[in-house]
């Protein structure tokens, strides 16, 4: 009945009460046309908290019977998905609207703290608890909550309303916290790709102005080669082996690799400066790359990703890795890819068509250090991010029962 972490000041067991007996359903209809309040869409059930655009104002349907939610209502799809499994939630920006009857609305009564529900529903093990006890319909990913089940959710509360409100005010503000330093990402994001557009196209500074470019293709400066076979879900081995998850986002991810206890040929070991390229995938993925450095080593080029293997000492692994994530490159590949049902792909004879401009070993080692100084600020303000993200969760797990 405690807590693993608590504020100070407070060393009462908590309570443990049933939803049904702190909460009261709402079943308000709406009497009025659609064009009074905005309608609820189905982003609700992927657990879209925040969002502004949380209800949609243009759907034209008629919502007569729909029910009524304002702000600090809680919504909750009882037709759950297995696959996304999210609690009740709490609305935000937004006075009133109408959803679906499909839906569970109930409010938090008055002599509690609303801010700690919308907390305890994202930290509380209810998922268990309704899976156990939920309906299996026609669709075997889903499963349905009849009212009586849910007003019977077992759930634990501090005693004092005090202990409640300082619970989400601290969660509330680390949540604040996260999507300031997501938004400052996204915006650093849009800088380094104009400052790449500028930085590539040499027109960043007076020195970069009339300056010799050279055009060749793709084929003649790296070798691209394909990798190994091997058991890319192996959980361990000798030696780690690369698989399309090793760099889907952008950069090498040693812990999303498979294992390969020999490798028979050791020009199948990665060198630094080797890019890993993908060429099978969706087509929203495929060109995406990463770049091998010395701490990824040992590692082995495994199937289903290119190697390229810089062979002409004229430009750098950096240059030509950061050319390739320009969007002019991203579109070639994209559109030179042999579409199929679920994903693309791009031979080795098409991609080494792709024709690569670049400077000379000055120009190209200047670019490289502006996108380095840039690069560790990047990493900076995404450790930021993940500490954040930890917090998060070690507050989610530790100041709830």
């Amino acid at each position: 009945m405690y807590p693993k972490v608590r504020f100070r000041g407070f060393d009462e067991p908590w309570k443990k009460v049933k939803l049904g007996e702190i909460s009261e359903k709402i079943t308000q209809k709406n009497n009025n046309s659609c064009s009074q309040f905005p309608v609820l869409t189905n982003s609700a059930e992927y657990g879209i908290v925040y969002q502004k655009d949380f209800f949609d104002k243009n759907i034209a349907i008629n919502t007569d019977n729909y029910y009524v939610v304002h702000t600090e209502d809680f919504v909750y799809n009882p037709r759950i998905s297995k696959q996304a499994p999210y609690g009740p939630i709490r609305v935000n920006h937004l006075k009133t609207g109408v959803m679906s009857p499909l839906y569970y609305i109930f409010k938090i009564k008055d002599d509690f703290n609303i801010g700690f529900f919308e907390f305890l529903f994202i930290g509380n093990k209810w998922h268990k608890f309704m899976y156990q006890n939920g309906d299996s319909g026609a669709r075997s990913d889903r499963y349905a909550i009849k009212d009586k089940v849910f007003n019977k959710l077992p759930i634990y509360i501090p005693q004092k309303i005090e202990e409640q409100k300082l619970i989400f005010e601290i969660n509330h503000k680390i949540n604040s916290l996260l999507y300031l330093q997501q938004r400052k990402l996204e915006l650093e994001n849009k800088l380094k790709k104009q400052i790449a557009f500028y930085l590539y196209s040499f027109t960043l500074t007076p020195n970069f102005k009339h300056i010799e470019v050279k055009n060749k293709k793709l084929g003649d400066i790296v070798d691209i080669s394909n990798g190994i076979m091997g058991d890319s879900q192996k959980k361990s081995g000798n030696f780690k082996l690369t698989r399309i998850e090793t760099i889907s986002n952008g950069k090498i991810d040693l812990s999303r690799t498979g294992y390969i206890d020999q490798v028979s040929d050791e020009k199948k070991f990665l060198e630094v400066g080797d890019i890993l390229y993908s060429n099978i995938n969706s087509l929203t993925h495929i060109g995406k790359n990463a770049i091998v450095k010395e701490k990824h080593l040992p590692l082995v080029h495994g199937i289903n990703l290119f190697r390229l293997h810089i062979t002409n000492n004229q430009i750098t692994p950096n240059y030509l890795h950061g050319l390739l994530n320009l969007p002019k490159y991203k579109w070639w590949v994209k559109s030179h890819a042999n579409p199929a049902v679920n994903q693309a792909s791009i031979n080795k004879t098409e991609l080494s068509s792709l024709v690569i401009k670049y400077p000379d070993l000055d120009i190209q080692n200047q670019i490289n250090n502006i996108n380095y100084s840039f690069a560790q600020y990047w990493d900076i303000q995404y450790s930021k991010k993940e500490s954040l993200c930890q917090l998060k969760q070690f507050l989610l797990q530790n100041l709830f029962i």
